[in-house]
């Protein structure tokens, strides 16, 4: 153990296992200056024991006057204009969320529009063909061989 060890284990010295406390005394025969340090921090624990820890003359009437200076708890449920921010809120919210909810259960009539005299749309022949009204889906394999693919 060098000298810097036996520092930290003197910084920590009520805390200290036996061994780490018997190691301790094993440096402290050959180390003069840690032996002197070890026996200030002793000498130290010694006059700190033999002071007593006085008790306040009067500490019941310290606790009375320190209990009555303390402001009253407040009692009862009290709205501060945040609270009632969050109640308008939360009441609005809810509103809204009743008011969508019905609109979304009510059956309103749909009127689809005429259908257009046309080709569909989506139709593979009118893409291929748009000027004949006629919707022929074909395959494509049909298109490919029509734009001039063949297959192997």
């Amino acid at each position: 153990m060098n000298c810097q060890q036996c520092e930290e284990l003197l910084m920590r010295f009520d805390a200290l296992t036996p061994s780490e406390k018997e190691q301790l005394a094993m440096h402290t025969i050959t180390c003069a200056a840690c032996a002197q340090a070890l026996e200030f921090i002793r000498l130290q624990q010694k006059w700190i024991s033999k002071i007593e820890q006085p008790e306040p003359a009067h500490a019941a009437a310290l606790t009375q006057k320190i209990m009555q200076a303390l402001p009253e708890p407040k009692t009862g449920f009290e709205f501060g204009f945040i609270n009632f921010a969050r109640v308008a809120f939360a009441t609005g919210s809810l509103a809204l969320f009743f008011w969508l909810g019905s609109e979304l259960l009510m059956e309103k009539p749909f009127h689809k529009p005429a259908s257009v005299a046309g080709p569909v749309l989506n139709s593979s022949h009118y893409i291929t063909n748009p000027q004949q009204r006629e919707a022929k889906t074909i395959s494509l394999t049909e298109r490919l061989k029509a734009k001039g693919y063949e297959m192997e």
